[in-house]
């Protein structure tokens, strides 16, 4: 925290300035670093009464008196205008504390105090409209920023109008060296800033688009998904303790419904529909608002049997935190004999994989049953797999085998 031993604010009269009943005006005079403004106070007095070493007006009279109070709560709204500034600002001028006292709050301006007042009005939406995983990523992302400034800078915060390309490469840099960021985590972090500058310029706080031909590239990253054969050994494990059946369940209710951890934590029996013999589940992505529509098949149908609550309104998954299902999910997995490093969005994958594209099952179908609201979000996800391609190769085979005989191959040549 920086020095603040030349903060001073001193009233004095304007003799050279008189009014017509012979007053003079009060003025303040706000003093920084050697820097310094002037305000007015709107107050005035007769100059024979003013004392000059004290910046008051002497005597016991009720006006006297009354100027007094009014010039020390104009002293302490100013002060509190400073202190307030100061620890937000390591640099604090005369003009700002002048602009904030007479309202002009310059704040807003500030690349950190818009961040932090858009992730409280984020963190108000939470579980209305608002994912909070989303809002996660950008209290991260806020943070960053703030070490980022706080190191570099030696400030609490920056203006927008400081802000150019070598700021963005340097963070692009900060996030993805120092913070030890992978690629793809570090391109979510920028599009978080990227959104963040794009607020402010629809507030006119910046002119220009910084991120204009500011190229940023995620790379594939293989999505890990269960095969046929380890889903099997997963369904015949044998598990004593009761959170980790209750966690392998719920995966498995997953793989078979591409539902997220999010969505099974509200899922009631409500969502809960039959339609002649058939079971389905309807409800709302928690973090699109997508409403989505699967079928429940016997593995789920039979999960369902065991956890459906009496109430309609209570919870069918009683799960704990999804940091939690994940470290129970590396000992089922070990137990399962899968070594492979599974967390519980990897069902979805398995859904999108295994489950659904593997068995032929349509794309627009695949992002439908997710509820996806951009085909190329699950175009990432359904991953193809070999099974999936050597049963297309096969196929492929076989119309290739009726087009063309065998004495075809009589034709060509055995040797080049």
């Amino acid at each position: 925290m920086g020095t603040r031993n030349t903060f001073k604010v001193l009233f004095y009269i304007k003799k050279n300035a008189p009014l017509r009943n012979g007053n003079t005006p009060i003025m303040g005079r706000i003093t920084i670093n050697g820097q310094r403004t002037q305000l007015s106070t709107r107050l005035s007095v007769d100059p024979n009464l003013w004392n000059v070493n004290l910046g008051r007006v002497t005597g016991r009279r009720a006006d006297a008196v009354r100027i007094n109070e009014q010039l020390s709560q104009i002293r302490y709204h100013i002060e509190r205008c400073y202190n307030t500034l100061f620890y937000d600002h390591t640099l604090v001028t005369p003009q700002m504390v002048k602009e904030m006292y007479f309202g002009n709050d310059r704040r807003s301006e500030m690349l950190l105090a818009f961040f932090r007042e858009h992730n409280e009005e984020f963190r108000r939406m939470v579980g209305i409209s608002r994912s909070k995983t989303t809002y996660y990523k950008y209290r991260t992302v806020y943070n960053h920023l703030g070490n980022y400034i706080s190191g570099k800078y030696e400030r609490r915060d920056l203006l927008f109008r400081e802000l150019d390309r070598e700021f963005l490469t340097g963070f692009h840099q900060y996030i993805a060296q120092e913070c030890g960021h992978k690629k793809n985590t570090t391109w979510i972090y920028m599009i978080a800033l990227k959104h963040i500058l794009m607020l402010a310029r629809g507030r006119g706080y910046l002119t220009t688009d910084l991120f204009a031909n500011y190229k940023l590239h995620s790379e594939f990253v293989m999505r890990n998904y269960l095969s046929i054969t380890e889903i099997r050994r997963l369904i015949r494990l044998d598990l004593d303790d009761a959170t980790l059946l209750l966690v392998r369940d719920a995966f498995l209710f997953s793989c078979f419904t591409g539902l997220s951890y999010i969505d099974l934590c509200t899922l009631t029996p409500e969502h809960i529909r039959q339609e002649g013999k058939q079971l389905w589940i309807s409800t709302t992505r928690c973090k699109t608002g997508s409403e989505v529509n699967v079928r429940v098949f016997a593995i789920p149908y039979a999960i369902l049997l065991r956890y459906n609550p009496m109430i309609r309104t209570k919870r069918i998954f009683n799960l704990p935190s999804n940091g939690w299902c994940n470290i129970c999910l590396d000992r089922i997995m070990s137990l399962a004999g899968i070594p492979r490093h599974i967390t519980f969005h990897s069902a979805r994958h398995t859904f999108a994989t295994t489950i659904t594209l593997s068995q032929g099952i349509a794309i627009e179908t695949i992002s439908k049953l997710l509820g996806h609201r951009n085909i190329r979000t699950t175009q990432i996800y359904a991953t193809i797999t070999h099974s999936k391609l050597d049963g297309d190769m096969e196929r492929l085979s076989k119309r290739l085998d009726t087009l063309y005989r065998e004495s075809d191959l009589e034709r060509i040549p055995e040797t080049v």
